[in-house]
This record gives structure tokens, sequence and C-alpha cells, in this order.
């Protein structure tokens, strides 16, 4: 049966409009605004789900679902009843109403937030880097010191993954299902598109960086979206937007490390982009540091040799920090 054929009660079990009242993904917001156009009953679960605070229909126990398919048919037949000419019968929400705080006395919880148990699928070392393909067919290339977790039943019934570190998702697309990259404070939603996630246990920042497509980054209260070319900046416990030069990200696909006459300043925060550490100076240096040149898919020694050797400095590499000593 077609969406616009179908009641209050059906829509309210089904994935696809829960994900719409939750006003993701695009796809299905575009979808059930047409259909609301032909199916009176959509405002009406709209309502109801306001009411109910809703969420995502995989979060749903068996015996929860049961019970509220059980009350939503109650409510339609309450609704549906004649009534005397002396009782007035009540408008719909407040019908409705009823039949939530009957749920709610009788102690059912109907939906929950379940937590996503996680399982690590990858993980890189200090001067490692990885392409991976995912179950769902994503593209993943996963940075130095990085580890990338994918949620149970990935692919079936979720497309879920926590980054720890640095990575670039080329997303298969997929209507149906979300991809959703989490880090410690944010969470990046997408269908189908290309993005990189930095999130290093020891940057003060995260980054959600876009190349195509566009993608909704949640941190906390706040939800932005970024279009190809922005950039979302997490830090201090808010997120804005901003631009990239989108040169810097290809370069960073390519393994290309350029050095134009870099300082000090630009030498340590390239480095730290491209190898996912940290770059920590033991001393400062007496003179003036000046460095030109491209490195293409070269090991991090192989940088800091090349560097260290017109500068005059020593190197020396300890967990997941590289320590410098003029």
């Amino acid at each position: 049966m077609h969406h616009s054929q179908f009641t209050a009660a059906e829509l309210l079990l089904d994935e696809s409009f829960l994900r719409y009242c939750n006003n993701a993904p695009d796809a299905d917001v575009q979808y059930w605004q047409s259909v609301r156009m032909q199916n009176p009953e959509v405002e009406k679960a709209q309502e109801l789900f306001r009411m109910m605070q809703l969420r995502p229909a995989e979060t749903l126990k068996a015996d929860a679902r049961k019970r509220l398919e059980i009350s939503l048919d109650t409510l339609e037949r309450t609704q549906n009843m004649t009534t005397s000419a002396t009782v007035r019968r009540l408008p719909w929400k407040w019908v409705a109403a009823a039949a939530i705080l009957v749920l709610a006395v009788t102690s059912y919880v109907i939906f929950r937030t379940t937590p996503v148990h996680y399982t690590t699928f990858a993980q890189t070392g200090l001067q490692d880097r990885r392409e991976l393909t995912l179950p769902d067919g994503t593209s993943v290339i996963l940075n130095a010191a990085s580890t990338l977790q994918l949620g149970d039943h990935f692919s079936k019934n979720n497309r879920q993954v926590f980054l720890t570190g640095e990575a670039y998702f080329d997303v298969k697309p997929d209507a149906a299902l979300p991809f959703i990259v989490e880090t410690r404070e944010t969470a990046t939603t997408v269908l189908g598109t290309a993005f990189k996630v930095r999130s290093y246990p020891a940057d003060e920042q995260e980054l959600v960086t876009l190349a195509s497509g566009k993608v909704k980054v949640k941190a906390r209260a706040a939800t932005i979206a970024l279009l190809p070319g922005e950039e979302a900046v997490y830090a201090g416990g808010a997120i804005k937007k901003t631009t990239y030069r989108q040169t810097d990200l290809q370069h960073w696909l390519e393994r290309k490390v350029i050095f134009d006459k870099a300082g000090i300043n630009q030498i340590i925060s390239t480095l730290e982009e491209f190898y996912g550490l940290k770059v920590k100076l033991e001393n400062r240096p007496s003179g003036t540091v000046m460095f030109t040149g491209v490195f293409n898919d070269q090991q991090l020694n192989v940088v800091l040799d090349a560097i260290s050797f017109t500068n005059n400095f020593t190197y020396r590499l300890q967990d997941n920090e590289v320590l410098l000593r003029f």
C-alpha cells in the first residue's frame, strides 16, 4: 500500500516517516512533503510525533513496538466512535494526548535512544596510512595514528562509525540509511558525499571538511549544514562554519606535502596536518627558520631529515609527538 493511503498509526511505524519527522535526511523530507499533500493523515501523525517525541524505529524493542501498535489502533477506534447527542467528541489531539498519558502511567516506554556499540574496524600507526572499503561500499582513507570503529550491524540497520584521528570518507549513497560519523564532540550525517573529519585527542579543535555533496554537522545543541568548499570548526564548546583552500585537501589526498618559504609555525602546522601528530619545540630557534620543498608520499622521517638539515635542528619521536631541538 502506498503511503498516501496510510493511517496516522501506520505512518508512525514507518522508519522513513520517523526520519522525516526528525528533519533528516533531505531525500525523506522531499518525499514526505509530496505525500503530505495527498494524505491528511500525515499532519495528524506529525502532531502525535511531536507530542510523543519518537525516535527512529530501529531503536524499538519488539514488545514496545507492539504496544504502540495496539495503543494507536485504540486511539483511532476511539476517535471514530459515535457519541450521543449529549456527549461531545473530544478533539483528535486530546484523544491522542489521553492515549499517550495512559502509556506513561502504565510505564510503557515506547521509544528510547539506545547507545550504539562500536567495534574496531581499522587502526593505523604513527607513520601509517590506509585505504579501506567499508561493508556498504564506502571508501575511506584513514590517516596516521587513527582508529575507525563500526556500529554493530553496520550497513544492515545503521551506517554509524566512530572516528578517533583523521579520515576521508567517500560515502556510497543509500537513501534508506544515512551515513553518520561520530567523534568525541561532533556527529556528521550524510547520504552520499565526500568529506574529511579530523578529531585527534591532542587537538584543541575538531574539523569537518566538505569536498562534495552536503553534510549536516551536529555539536551539542547546534547543527550547521556545509556545502563544498566549507568547513566546520568545533572548539571551546562552539561550532562555526568557515571556508578552506580546496587545493590543501587535494594535496592531502595525494599525500603531497608542500612548503613554500615556510616559517617554523607553518612547518609545524603542515606536519601536524599531514601526519596526524603533535609537533613541539623543546627550545626556540635562535635564528630565522625557512624551508621550501615538495614531498610526494614520503615518510615523516624523510621530511624531517630534509628540513632539519637546512635549519640545523635535531628531532626525536616520543609517543605520538615529534620534539624539535635547535
